[in-house]
């Protein structure tokens, strides 16, 4: 609460520093200074004007509590998800109206606080994770919210010819496949419904469970690899 635009020289702490609150100040940027700081567990960047995380975060190893609400944040970076010691995750009130799937990777977090968002439901792969406190006051999850998440554009006709390629195993027939196609095949991830490949975006669909995290219902957003994986799930 110094209102500070820019962070001080922390380099005679680089090797120390565990805890560090940045709280209640005018920082516009992420400070990519403490990405340094190969020690720290604690990060609180609460109420700030920073728009956005750098995916650099992945090298903060240590980080076990990540503390950046009341910030202007609309999404997470892929690096985010690759810290395997965080425990308290709290993103409360920013604009964030998506989390990617991502998540699960987080196998230590107990704690995630996402209040005062967009979201209208809520990541699948929370549904692996060990959380014992979870947070969504104030939020778009709500039922007629819901079918608004189950409209979905056509898929792309390049991703069900790499969808139907990848099932078939046609590599091993067709040996010749020339960079460009070899990139497309290769730029996929999981299937939420069926845990093949998926291709694009795929196909959301809004699943409601009851007595999870010790609430009544939470809609969780799953995205199928295609039409017929939708259905059957």
């Amino acid at each position: 609460a110094y209102f500070l635009f820019r962070l001080p020289d922390l380099t005679p702490l680089m090797d120390t520093l565990v805890i560090l609150n940045l709280a209640f100040n005018n920082l516009f940027f992420f400070p990519v200074e403490v990405l340094n700081i190969k020690t720290l567990q604690v990060l609180v960047l609460r109420n700030n004007p920073i728009r956005e995380i750098p995916n650099d975060i992945s090298q903060l190893k240590t980080l076990k509590k990540f503390i950046i609400s009341f910030n202007l944040l609309s999404e997470l970076p892929p690096g985010l998800f690759l810290l395997d010691n965080l425990q308290h995750l709290d993103i409360a009130y920013n604009d964030i109206s998506f989390i990617h799937n991502d998540i699960k990777k987080l196998r230590q977090l107990e704690i995630l606080n996402i209040e005062g968002n967009q979201l209208s439901a809520l990541p699948s792969g929370l549904l692996n994770l060990p959380l014992k406190r979870l947070r969504i006051e104030n939020s778009f999850i709500h039922p007629l919210l819901w079918n608004e998440q189950n409209q979905n554009q056509p898929q792309k006709l390049i991703h069900l010819a790499a969808l139907c390629f990848s099932r078939n195993n046609l590599r091993e027939r067709y040996t010749d496949i020339s960079e460009d196609i070899k990139k497309i095949l290769d730029n996929c991830t999981a299937c939420d419904c069926c845990s093949g490949p998926r291709y694009g975006r795929g196909l959301c669909l809004v699943q409601v469970y009851r007595n999870v995290f010790r609430f009544g219902r939470l809609p969780f957003y799953f995205h199928a690899c295609s039409s017929s994986c939708r259905r059957a799930f």
